[in-house]
């Protein structure tokens, strides 16, 4: 194992920038091609899902599914040797690469967007979320500049979270859904109870809100988002926490 991570480690120093216009990206067929002719990659649980010619290797998004749901990963096929290597590449300058993030994706799971600021800011966020609440709280006042869009985020170990998602989305438009998330936030409103027609099952989400929150994790497996909350901003770079709550400008 040690060994393995130590070529990978000198595989990727040799690679001259992170992604840049010198790389040309992997057409369908050239995917197909490489997954054919390397047999790692032809596990039923991965599935390409972008690929770069990147210098001496191929750089590819792949998507690993297991028992716990699908996460997205990245990996290197070495041209010359055909071997792969899983894990996080750096450029010789220390800079982590990583693939553009696909905005259609992203802006597909928005669950609802208010605010007419001339920026753009995407919030990924849990309404049974502690930290959560108190980022909502602490953002009162200070957003007049965005253009918020929302990704609900309901993590796996909030139990209550589902009901809440589905209270929140039951609204009749954006507006309104707002006002629900906002209920729920700033005032702990209870209201999403009514929906829990037996505690001790999972919640099932109506059709119309699993499509929703379906596309919301695809979005915030695509941000790379790996809890709450956490913002970004219009070219899907996250923004620190102290930049949003700091001192309002006048």
């Amino acid at each position: 194992m040690k060994k393995n991570i130590t070529i990978l480690t000198v595989l990727i120093a040799g690679v001259t920038t992170g992604i840049n216009a010198a790389d040309v990206k992997l057409d369908t067929a050239k995917l197909k091609e490489i997954r054919a002719t390397t047999k790692v990659l032809q596990n039923p649980a991965l599935t390409i899902r972008d690929g770069i010619d990147k210098d001496s290797v191929y750089f590819l998004k792949l998507d690993a599914k297991s028992q716990r749901g699908s996460r997205i990963i990245t990996a290197f096929v070495d041209k010359k040797t055909g071997a792969v290597y899983f894990g996080n590449g750096v450029n010789k300058d220390g800079k982590p690469m990583a693939f553009p993030k696909e905005g259609k994706i992203i802006k597909d799971g928005i669950s609802f967007s208010y605010g007419t600021g001339k920026k753009e800011l995407y919030l990924v966020t849990d309404p049974e979320c502690p930290y959560c609440m108190k980022f909502e709280k602490a953002l009162t006042g200070k957003l007049d500049d965005y253009t918020v869009h929302v990704i609900l985020y309901p993590l796996p170990f909030h139990k209550k979270a589902p009901a809440m998602v589905e209270w929140i989305m039951e609204g009749k438009d954006d507006l309104h859904k707002r006002e629900r998330f906002e209920e729920l936030m700033l005032k702990k409103s209870t209201e999403y109870k009514a929906l829990i027609k037996d505690p001790k099952k999972p919640f099932k989400y109506t059709a119309q809100t699993q499509e929703k929150i379906s596309k919301a994790l695809k979005a915030v497996e695509e941000l790379g988002a790996r809890g709450t909350p956490i913002a970004y901003d219009s070219k899907f770079k996250e923004i620190p926490r102290s930049v949003l709550l700091g001192p309002k400008k006048k």
